[in-house]
This record gives structure tokens, C-alpha cells and sequence, in this order.
């Protein structure tokens, strides 16, 4: 059985005034030409399948798409919730969705651990697999606070929570493989951040205030773990098996300059289970990478001003270095510059727009940064609306009103992206 891995798809995402959809339809389709490809038999999405918890009508018209699409293939679906998805929206379907074969973990459950054991089955219709669907696990849904606990307190009693939660669910799916003829490999999934995983600016940090990253001893012996959270790709322990899938478009410029990726895993080359099966197969490499194409050109530079100008001189614009050039036609190079000078320059992004007059080039975001670490704060005080993205001046007025406590922050901005979500239509509409 070939089982497919990937997470953060972030569908609906409004980036720096600019949607993703094109992107995202690009690589489903890709997607779907490598299912057909590589006989994939299961596809798993290790959270944040949309980047909101509202998101946009086109989102959840691909997500549903994805669904047909994968039925029609006789590909089995697992989607696991993220922090960016809402628990609630992603129920309004669940059921439905259970008929195309396609199953979603939106919330832990603790009084029904049946529900995160699902089976994958071969063409015969025979298990192959056991999936631990474990979704982004919230601290409420896996213990209740007590009052008086230290923060420490609270950051030992989460993690042993986490753990039980995970050790429960491995437990069942154990207790479940005894009943079959021979044991299947067992795969885990989690949604969160793991020691030694490398985020990007993009990611949203999670357990804020009381656990930032769990150890990798948390985890029961998976054959396989399926993360997701931190959009670069890359394995967690040395044997590769406990690994991040990275999402599939870079979802912030700090992201750029390392290949986006998925995960095949071929449970015919899984060791001691494939050989009770008959199945190992000593040339298979239980695990392969598959880098995903570029969709949409993007490039941050950096430098002082004299420098960034002869850079921009300098794109190859005109003639494509990777091998999607045809995926890239037509497609307008998003830019993100950031000018390095020890004093202030009022004209930095004049300069810059006259720079890229006349290319295909859409100036995404502009950034000065003193080399003089003192004069930062200097910088900061005097930056200008066009430096900023919506989103920065959001978040800077929330952080400078001390009247807003958490929960009205979150509603607040829960509120703005829909806004923001809404103003995309309405643009989309009228162009």
C-alpha cells in the first residue's frame, strides 16, 4: 500500500493582498496526476487544510472537490484539523464526507478513541494500515486546569496529557491489529511542534505560554508520524519515520530557497510487518520525497539600496532557470525587498517602484533595517504605512491597546480576516 503525506495547505490564504487560489489549484491538480501516477491508495493531510476558520467560498469548493476527486480514484482521504481550521466547520461535512471515504479528526475525543483509529484498506478491501488520527490538540480538549498550578505545572501536566492522549489511541490500534491475520504498520499524525523542527515566520506558535515544542519521546512507536504545523520539510528522528511533510506552496518569503515537498510511504518495504506479509522488498525505499513545482515566481532580496536596485536589474525574468516554465508563464514575479542603511531614506520605495516599472514584477512588501542594531527602535518609530502589510497594522494596533484582553483579540481578528476574505471577493468579482 503507498500512503501519501502532506499538511498545511492553507487553502483560502490572503497573502499580502494577493490569493492563492491559482497556486492551490495548480498543485491539486499536480497532486491528483501523482496519485494516478504512483497507484497512491491513501492520502493523508496532517492539518491546516484552510488557513481560517471562515474561509473563503472558492476554499471549501476545492476542499469538496478534493473529496470527488479522490473518491473517483478510489484514494482514501484523512484529514486531520490544524490550529488555522475551525472544529466546526470542518464537523458540517464530517458525516457526509465518511461516504466518499474521506475521514476527518476535527477534535480530540477523549470518550470515543474508536473515532482516531481508522483503517486504510487495500484493492481487496482488506486492512492494510492503521491511522492515528490525532488532529491539533487543544489543552482543553486533553485536561482541565486546576486552580493554583504553577506555569510550570501547567507545562508538565500538558505534556503528560499529550502523551496519554497519544498512548491511548496507539494502544487501540494495537489492540485492533491483533484481531487481523498479521500485524499492518500502525501511522500516527499530529499537528504541532516537535524538538528540532525549524519554523518559518508563517507559522503560528503553539501551547503559547505553557509547552512550545514536545520531545520526540512523547510519541509511541509509530511506524510512521505524520506531522504537520511547520512548513519546511524535514525529518525529526535520524531513521527519517517521524517527519514533517512541509507545505506544499512557500506560505511567507522566509520560506524560499528550499524545494517543496511531499511524502510517499510504501508500507511493502516496512521491515519486520512486510516480511510477515510476504511483501518486503529490500530495493524499496519505505520512504520518498517528491518535489512539488513552483507555481508562482517569488523572490526577497536584501541589501543596501544601491545594491537591491542592480538585483532587480539583474532578475531573470524573461527566461525561466527551473524546469516549470510552463507552469510560470504569464506569472508576475511577487517581491519582498528589504534595504539595509545605517540612516533613513524617505525615497526607498520610489526608487524601488521606478526600479520595476515596466517588468513583470508586483512589489509585495518593502522593509528597511539598520545595520546599527541601536537605531532599530529609531527605524521601527518611523516606519510608513507602505512598509506594512494590513495584517502587520492589525496586529500592531491590537498589541498597543492594553484595554483588549485574549479573547477579544481573538475574536477581533477573527472578524479582520473575514473582512479581509470578504474585500477578496469582492476584488475578484469586479476584475
Amino acid at each position: 500500500m503507498k500512503i501519501l503525506h502532506t499538511s498545511d495547505w492553507h487553502l483560502g490564504q490572503h497573502f499580502m493582498g494577493k490569493s492563492r487560489r491559482d497556486e492551490h489549484k495548480a498543485f491539486i491538480v499536480w497532486l491528483l496526476a501523482l496519485v494516478d501516477s504512483e497507484s497512491i491508495d491513501a492520502v493523508i493531510i496532517a492539518g491546516d487544510i484552510f488557513d481560517t476558520g471562515s474561509p473563503p467560498s472558492y476554499a471549501r469548493e476545492m476542499y469538496h472537490q478534493l473529496v470527488l476527486d479522490m473518491k473517483a480514484r478510489e484514494c482514501q482521504l484523512v484529514i486531520v484539523a490544524g490550529n488555522h481550521d475551525s472544529v466546526s466547520m470542518l464537523n458540517e461535512s464530517k458525516s457526509l464526507l465518511s461516504y466518499l471515504d474521506t475521514q476527518v479528526s476535527s477534535q480530540a475525543n477523549l470518550d470515543d478513541l474508536e473515532s482516531h483509529v481508522i483503517p486504510l484498506n487495500d484493492k481487496n478491501g482488506e486492512v492494510s494500515a492503521w491511522v492515528c488520527a490525532v488532529p491539533y490538540l487543544r489543552p482543553k480538549d486533553v485536561m482541565k486546569s486546576a486552580a493554583g498550578q504553577s506555569e510550570q505545572d501547567k507545562k508538565l501536566g500538558l505534556l503528560q496529557h499529550i502523551g496519554d492522549f497519544y498512548q491511548h489511541v496507539f494502544e487501540l490500534a494495537c489492540e485492533k491489529n491483533k484481531t487481523l491475520k498479521l500485524p499492518v504498520p500502525i501511522i500516527g499524525t499530529g499537528h504541532l511542534t516537535a524538538m528540532g523542527g525549524q519554523v518559518s515566520e508563517s507559522v503560528r506558535d503553539l501551547y503559547v505560554g505553557t509547552l512550545e515544542a514536545l520531545p520526540t519521546s512523547v510519541f509511541p512507536k509509530f511506524d510512521y508520524l505524520a506531522l504537520g504545523h511547520i512548513h519546511r520539510a524535514q525529518a525529526i528522528t535520524k531513521d527519517g519515520r517521524f517527519r514533517y511533510s512541509g507545505s506544499p506552496i512557500p506560505l511567507s518569503f522566509d520560506e524560499l530557497g528550499r524545494d517543496k515537498s511531499l511524502v510517499v510511504i510504501d508500507t511493502a518495504a516496512f521491515g519486520d510487518q512486510a516480511l510477515a506479509m510476504d511483501l518486503f522488498d529490500e530495493r524499496q525505499e519505505p520512504i520518498q520525497l517528491h518535489t512539488i513545482p513552483t507555481f508562482q515566481p517569488m523572490q526577497s532580496l536584501k541589501g543596501n539600496l544601491k545594491d537591491v536596485l542592480k538585483q532587480i536589474a539583474d532578475l531573470p525574468l524573461t527566461e525561466s532557470k527551473t524546469k516549470d516554465c510552463s507552469i510560470l508563464e504569464g506569472k508576475n514575479l511577487w517581491l519582498e525587498v528589504t534595504v539595509i542603511a545605517d540612516e533613513y531614506l524617505s525615497d526607498v520605495h520610489k526608487r524601488l517602484v521606478e526600479a520595476i516599472e515596466g517588468k513583470p514584477i508586483e512589489l509585495l512588501r518593502v522593509m528597511r533595517k539598520s545595520a546599527v542594531e541601536t537605531k532599530r527602535d529609531a527605524f521601527e518609530s518611523r516606519q510608513t504605512l507602505s512598509e506594512l502589510t494590513v495584517k502587520d497594522v492589525f496586529e500592531k494596533s491590537l498589541q498597543g491597546n492594553a484595554d483588549i484582553d485574549e479573547e477579544e483579540s481573538v475574536i477581533l481578528t477573527n472578524l479582520f480576516n473575514h473582512c479581509l476574505i470578504e474585500m477578496e471577493e469582492s476584488q475578484e468579482q469586479q476584475a
